[in-house]
Protein backbone atom coordinates (compact mmCIF):
# COMPACT_ATOMS: atom_id res chain seq x y z
CA UNK A 1 0.00 0.00 0.00
CA UNK A 2 1.76 3.30 -1.26
CA UNK A 3 1.92 6.05 1.72
CA UNK A 4 0.81 8.45 -0.83
CA UNK A 5 -2.66 8.03 -3.22
CA UNK A 6 -3.26 10.63 -5.62
CA UNK A 7 -6.75 10.49 -7.19
CA UNK A 8 -6.35 10.69 -10.54
CA UNK A 9 -9.66 11.47 -12.44
CA UNK A 10 -11.06 13.81 -14.57
CA UNK A 11 -13.87 14.71 -11.96
CA UNK A 12 -11.21 15.75 -9.50
CA UNK A 13 -9.59 18.42 -11.99
CA UNK A 14 -12.82 19.82 -12.93
CA UNK A 15 -13.25 20.27 -9.16
CA UNK A 16 -10.06 21.60 -8.63
CA UNK A 17 -10.25 24.04 -11.50
CA UNK A 18 -13.28 25.56 -10.13
CA UNK A 19 -12.08 25.77 -6.60
CA UNK A 20 -8.76 27.21 -7.49
CA UNK A 21 -10.49 29.92 -9.32
CA UNK A 22 -10.72 33.25 -7.42
CA UNK A 23 -14.28 34.38 -8.90
CA UNK A 24 -15.70 31.13 -7.75
CA UNK A 25 -18.29 32.01 -4.95
CA UNK A 26 -18.81 30.68 -1.72
CA UNK A 27 -21.42 28.58 -2.42
CA UNK A 28 -20.16 27.30 -5.43
CA UNK A 29 -16.69 26.59 -3.28
CA UNK A 30 -18.36 24.67 -0.84
CA UNK A 31 -20.36 22.59 -3.80
CA UNK A 32 -17.35 21.67 -4.96
CA UNK A 33 -15.27 21.07 -2.22
CA UNK A 34 -17.87 18.42 -1.30
CA UNK A 35 -18.14 16.83 -5.30
CA UNK A 36 -14.39 16.47 -4.29
CA UNK A 37 -14.26 15.53 -0.85
CA UNK A 38 -16.72 12.07 -1.96
CA UNK A 39 -14.25 11.09 -4.55
CA UNK A 40 -11.51 11.55 -1.52
CA UNK A 41 -13.89 9.61 0.17
CA UNK A 42 -14.29 6.64 -1.50
CA UNK A 43 -10.53 6.23 -2.35
CA UNK A 44 -9.56 6.80 1.12
CA UNK A 45 -12.16 3.80 2.08
CA UNK A 46 -10.47 1.69 -0.50
CA UNK A 47 -8.93 -0.47 1.88
CA UNK A 48 -11.78 -0.88 4.84
CA UNK A 49 -12.13 -4.08 5.77
CA UNK A 50 -15.66 -5.38 6.44
CA UNK A 51 -17.21 -8.65 6.90
CA UNK A 52 -19.08 -11.20 4.90
CA UNK A 53 -22.88 -11.32 5.65
CA UNK A 54 -25.75 -13.94 3.73
CA UNK A 55 -28.47 -12.07 2.10
CA UNK A 56 -30.83 -13.99 0.08
CA UNK A 57 -32.38 -12.01 -3.02
CA UNK A 58 -35.85 -11.62 -4.41
CA UNK A 59 -34.77 -14.81 -6.41
CA UNK A 60 -34.65 -16.64 -3.00
CA UNK A 61 -30.76 -17.15 -3.68
CA UNK A 62 -28.24 -16.79 -0.72
CA UNK A 63 -25.29 -14.90 -1.21
CA UNK A 64 -22.83 -13.32 0.84
CA UNK A 65 -21.82 -9.57 0.74
CA UNK A 66 -19.61 -7.26 2.40
CA UNK A 67 -20.93 -5.24 5.34
CA UNK A 68 -19.34 -2.08 6.54
CA UNK A 69 -18.96 -1.83 10.16
CA UNK A 70 -19.20 1.94 9.63
CA UNK A 71 -19.88 2.52 13.19
CA UNK A 72 -16.32 2.00 14.01
CA UNK A 73 -15.45 4.36 12.22
CA UNK A 74 -13.64 7.72 13.48
CA UNK A 75 -14.04 11.23 11.28
CA UNK A 76 -11.62 13.92 13.03
CA UNK A 77 -11.76 17.06 10.83
CA UNK A 78 -9.11 20.14 11.52
CA UNK A 79 -10.91 22.73 12.31
CA UNK A 80 -12.22 25.15 10.43
CA UNK A 81 -11.26 23.98 6.71
CA UNK A 82 -11.83 20.34 7.46
CA UNK A 83 -15.64 20.48 7.91
CA UNK A 84 -15.62 21.44 4.20
CA UNK A 85 -15.27 17.77 3.93
CA UNK A 86 -17.10 15.75 6.52
CA UNK A 87 -20.44 15.57 5.15
CA UNK A 88 -18.63 13.88 1.61
CA UNK A 89 -17.66 10.94 3.96
CA UNK A 90 -20.98 10.52 6.06
CA UNK A 91 -22.57 10.75 2.74
CA UNK A 92 -21.03 6.82 2.67
CA UNK A 93 -20.63 6.06 5.99
CA UNK A 94 -23.72 7.47 7.45
CA UNK A 95 -23.02 5.66 10.99
CA UNK A 96 -19.42 7.02 10.88
CA UNK A 97 -18.39 9.00 14.53
CA UNK A 98 -17.39 12.53 14.14
CA UNK A 99 -14.94 14.22 16.66
CA UNK A 100 -12.92 17.44 16.13
CA UNK A 101 -9.49 18.90 17.06
CA UNK A 102 -9.12 22.60 16.34
CA UNK A 103 -5.38 23.79 15.36
CA UNK A 104 -5.11 27.64 15.16
CA UNK A 105 -1.50 28.92 12.90
CA UNK A 106 0.36 31.19 14.42
CA UNK A 107 1.32 33.30 11.90
CA UNK A 108 4.33 34.20 12.18
CA UNK A 109 6.43 31.02 13.31
CA UNK A 110 3.63 28.86 11.02
CA UNK A 111 3.34 26.87 14.27
CA UNK A 112 0.42 24.99 15.32
CA UNK A 113 -1.33 25.79 18.84
CA UNK A 114 -4.11 23.50 19.38
CA UNK A 115 -7.18 25.02 21.29
CA UNK A 116 -9.91 21.77 21.16
CA UNK A 117 -10.23 18.06 21.39
CA UNK A 118 -13.06 15.85 20.98
CA UNK A 119 -11.05 12.61 19.89
CA UNK A 120 -12.36 9.68 22.28
CA UNK A 121 -10.37 7.94 24.64
CA UNK A 122 -12.03 4.87 23.49
CA UNK A 123 -9.27 4.03 20.91
CA UNK A 124 -10.91 0.46 21.40
CA UNK A 125 -13.85 1.45 19.53
CA UNK A 126 -12.66 2.46 16.46
CA UNK A 127 -11.17 0.53 13.84
CA UNK A 128 -10.32 3.48 11.50
CA UNK A 129 -9.05 6.90 11.74
CA UNK A 130 -10.00 9.79 9.01
CA UNK A 131 -8.44 12.79 9.59
CA UNK A 132 -9.44 15.67 6.86
CA UNK A 133 -8.38 18.57 5.81
CA UNK A 134 -8.09 20.98 3.02
CA UNK A 135 -5.00 21.70 3.18
CA UNK A 136 -1.50 20.08 3.81
CA UNK A 137 0.87 22.81 3.23
CA UNK A 138 4.24 23.12 6.19
CA UNK A 139 2.58 19.75 7.89
CA UNK A 140 2.19 21.32 11.22
CA UNK A 141 -1.23 21.42 11.99
CA UNK A 142 -1.48 17.82 10.70
CA UNK A 143 1.45 16.64 12.84
CA UNK A 144 0.09 18.30 15.78
CA UNK A 145 -3.50 16.57 15.28
CA UNK A 146 -1.98 12.86 14.44
CA UNK A 147 0.22 13.57 17.96
CA UNK A 148 -3.60 14.53 19.97
CA UNK A 149 -4.86 11.35 18.43
CA UNK A 150 -2.20 9.01 19.21
CA UNK A 151 -1.57 10.10 22.38
CA UNK A 152 -4.54 8.89 23.06
CA UNK A 153 -3.60 5.17 22.04
CA UNK A 154 -4.98 4.95 18.32
CA UNK A 155 -2.82 3.33 16.43
CA UNK A 156 -0.74 5.42 13.70
CA UNK A 157 -1.29 2.61 10.84
CA UNK A 158 -4.87 2.78 11.67
CA UNK A 159 -5.29 6.31 10.68
CA UNK A 160 -5.24 7.95 7.05
CA UNK A 161 -5.08 11.75 6.37
CA UNK A 162 -7.24 13.00 3.57
CA UNK A 163 -6.75 16.20 1.99
CA UNK A 164 -7.51 17.79 -1.06
CA UNK A 165 -4.23 19.59 -2.12
CA UNK A 166 -0.96 18.54 -0.66
CA UNK A 167 3.01 20.04 -0.81
CA UNK A 168 6.03 17.22 -0.65
CA UNK A 169 7.56 19.30 1.83
CA UNK A 170 4.28 18.88 4.06
CA UNK A 171 4.00 15.38 2.95
CA UNK A 172 7.71 14.97 3.90
CA UNK A 173 6.96 16.22 7.37
CA UNK A 174 4.56 14.23 8.40
CA UNK A 175 5.59 10.92 7.15
CA UNK A 176 9.23 11.77 8.92
CA UNK A 177 7.22 12.20 12.15
CA UNK A 178 4.38 9.33 11.33
CA UNK A 179 5.69 6.72 8.39
CA UNK A 180 2.98 4.85 9.35
CA UNK A 181 0.57 7.14 8.10
CA UNK A 182 -1.33 6.63 4.77
CA UNK A 183 -2.30 10.19 2.73
CA UNK A 184 -4.31 10.59 0.10
CA UNK A 185 -5.08 13.68 -1.87
CA UNK A 186 -6.60 15.01 -5.29
CA UNK A 187 -3.29 16.90 -5.68
CA UNK A 188 0.59 18.11 -4.80
CA UNK A 189 1.36 21.52 -5.75
CA UNK A 190 4.94 22.53 -6.14
CA UNK A 191 5.37 24.37 -2.73
CA UNK A 192 4.41 27.20 -0.57
CA UNK A 193 5.51 31.13 -0.57
CA UNK A 194 6.88 33.19 2.00
CA UNK A 195 3.45 33.15 4.32
CA UNK A 196 3.73 29.40 3.83
CA UNK A 197 0.71 29.26 1.66
CA UNK A 198 0.20 26.45 -1.05
CA UNK A 199 0.78 28.04 -4.61
CA UNK A 200 -0.48 27.77 -7.14
CA UNK A 201 -3.11 26.85 -4.62
CA UNK A 202 -6.56 28.00 -3.55
CA UNK A 203 -6.16 30.34 -1.19
CA UNK A 204 -7.37 30.21 2.21
CA UNK A 205 -9.53 26.88 2.11
CA UNK A 206 -11.33 27.77 5.83
CA UNK A 207 -12.07 31.58 4.31
CA UNK A 208 -13.54 30.51 1.44
CA UNK A 209 -15.67 27.93 2.91
CA UNK A 210 -16.96 30.43 5.70
CA UNK A 211 -16.76 33.86 3.44
CA UNK A 212 -14.39 35.06 6.77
Amino acid sequence: MSAVVIIEHPVAGNCLRILRDKQTATEAFRREMKRLGLLLAVEATRDIACELEPVVTPLDQEIYCPRLRDGRILLVPILRAGLGLVDSFLDILPAAKVAHIGVARDHETFQAVAYLDTVPERCGDFDRVFVVDPMLATGNSSIKTLELITAKGYPPEQITLVCALAVEQGIARVHKSFPEIKIVTAVIDPGLNEHAYIVPGLGDAGDRLNLI
